[in-house]
C-alpha cells in the first residue's frame, strides 16, 4: 500500500477528562477559542454534570424511595451511591484496568442508562398522583415493573452489535469492493472479549478491508494481546483517530495499533487498489476540520474516494473535494432515548445514509457503547458495504 501524507502536521491535543461525547465536547472546545484557564472549563463541567445528576439520578430515585417508604441512613447511603455512581464511574474506577473494576464501572452505570426511563416514568406519576389515580406505592411497582423489562432488552441491544448491509453503485469501479465498517467500539470500557465477538462477525463477511473510524479504544494502558486479533484478520485495516483517543495517551494508542497491522491515517490517504484511494483525516472539534485538511489531499476523478472521519460534521467539504464515500461514527445515535433528540440537535446526521451531489455519506450508530453497556432506541452494528461498477439485478 502506498501512503501520501497530508501538508499539515497531525494535530496536538490536551488531555481532558472524560466526562461525555457531545455537550462536553464544544464546552471544551469553546473554552479554548476564548483562551480561558483550563480550571474554569472543568469547572463548569462539573457543576453541568451535578446538575445533570440531581435531575436524572437524584429527583427521580429518591421519589421512588419514598414511594416504597423507604427511609433511614441505609436508605440516604444507597439514595448517595445513585447520585454519586457517574462520577465515581468517570474518575476512579476509570483508571483501573482489572475485570471486577470494569464489572463494577458497569454496573454502576446502569443507574445513568436506565434514568431517562425512570425520569419519564415518575414525571408521569406525578401526574396520577395529582388527579388520585392510584396510590404512590402501587405506582411504584408499575415503575418498578416496567424497568425490570426494559432491563435486560437494552443489556441484550448493547451487547449484540448486528451486521447492516449497504449497497452502492460506483462506475469508477473496475471490480466489485467490499468494506466493513466498525466504530465506536470503547475498547477499555469495553472488554477485549467484545472486540473478539466484533471481529468474528467481521471475518464472517469476509470484507476486501475493514475501516475503524474513530473512538476504538478509550482507556490508557489497553494490553497489546488485546489488539492481536485484529491482525489475524488477514485483510488491510485502516483506522483515524476519535474524540476518545485523544483524550487519552494518542501516540501510545497509535503505536499499539501499528504494533498489531493496523494502517492509522493522520491526514494521510493510501491506496488499497488501482481504482480505489482512502483517505483518513483526524478527529478535531471543528466543523473546518475537514475543509482545512482536505486541500492538502490527493484526489483523483478517475478513482473512488473514501474518507475516514470520525463525526459527522463538515461532510459537505467531503463532496468539495471530490469523495464519493465517507464514513463516520460519534453519535450512537444518542445510544439510550431521548438522548437521541439531543444529539440531533448537534449533528443533523445522526444516522445512515445522506448524500451531498455526488458524494455518500455514511454515519453508524456505533459498534459499541460508552458508558452504560445499554442501547434503547438505537442499534449497535458492524456495517457491511458492497460497492459495485454497476447496479446489480438483485437490488
Amino acid at each position: 500500500m502506498q501512503v501520501c501524507s497530508g501538508g499539515g502536521k497531525p494535530n496536538e491535543f490536551e488531555r481532558v477528562p472524560d466526562v461525555s461525547r457531545f455537550a462536553f465536547d464544544r464546552v471544551l472546545s469553546g473554552a479554548r477559542m476564548s483562551r480561558r484557564p483550563r480550571w474554569w472549563t472543568i469547572g463548569r463541567i462539573l457543576v453541568l454534570a451535578l446538575i445533570l445528576h440531581g435531575v436524572f439520578l437524584g429527583y427521580p430515585f429518591v421519589r421512588l424511595g419514598q414511594w416504597f417508604g423507604l427511609e433511614g441512613p441505609v436508605w440516604l447511603l444507597f439514595a448517595a451511591l445513585i447520585f454519586l455512581s457517574q462520577l465515581i464511574c468517570r474518575w476512579p474506577l476509570r483508571q483501573v484496568t482489572h475485570p471486577t473494576a470494569r464489572f463494577l464501572k458497569q454496573t454502576l452505570e446502569l443507574f445513568l442508562a436506565l434514568s431517562p426511563l425512570v425520569l419519564a416514568l415518575v414525571l408521569s406519576a406525578e401526574v396520577g398522583l395529582y388527579f388520585e389515580l392510584a396510590t404512590p406505592k402501587r405506582l411504584a411497582f408499575g415503575i418498578l415493573l416496567i424497568v425490570l423489562v426494559a432491563l435486560p432488552y437494552g443489556l441484550y441491544r448493547g451487547s449484540r452489535p448486528t451486521v447492516q448491509s449497504l449497497q452502492l453503485v460506483d462506475d469508477r469501479l473496475r471490480s466489485d469492493l467490499h468494506l466493513v465498517q466498525i466504530t465506536d467500539v470503547h475498547i477499555g470500557s469495553r472488554s477485549p472479549d467484545f472486540l473478539k465477538q466484533v471481529l468474528r462477525t467481521v471475518a464472517q463477511l469476509r470484507p476486501d478491508a475493514l475501516c475503524i473510524t474513530g473512538d476504538f479504544i478509550d482507556q490508557t494502558g489497553v494490553p497489546p494481546d488485546a489488539l492481536a486479533p485484529l491482525a489475524a484478520l488477514g485483510v488491510p485495516v485502516f483506522f483515524v483517530t476519535g474524540n476518545h483517543e485523544r483524550y487519552e495517551d494518542t501516540e501510545d494508542i497509535i503505536v499499539r495499533l501499528q504494533a498489531a497491522g493496523v494502517a492509522v491515517l493522520r491526514n494521510q490517504s493510501v491506496r488499497l487498489r488501482e481504482d480505489v484511494m482512502i483517505h483518513g483525516v483526524e478527529d478535531a472539534d471543528s466543523d473546518k476540520q475537514l475543509a482545512q485538511v482536505l486541500p492538502s489531499l490527493t484526489v483523483k476523478d478517475t478513482d473512488l474516494n473514501l474518507l475516514l472521519y470520525h463525526r459527522p460534521a463538515g461532510l459537505e467539504a467531503a463532496a468539495d473535494a471530490g469523495m464519493q464515500l465517507t464514513l463516520s461514527g460519534h453519535t450512537h445515535n444518542g445510544q439510550i432515548m431521548p438522548f437521541n433528540l439531543l444529539v440531533r440537535q448537534v449533528f443533523p446526521k445522526i444516522k445512515g445514509l445522506y448524500q451531498t451531489g455526488s458524494c455518500w455519506h455514511y454515519v453508524s450508530q456505533g459498534t459499541g457503547t460508552w458508558g452504560p453497556v445499554f442501547r434503547l432506541g438505537s442499534v449497535g452494528e458492524v456495517t457491511s458495504i458492497l460497492m459495485t461498477p454497476k447496479a446489480s439485478s438483485s437490488i
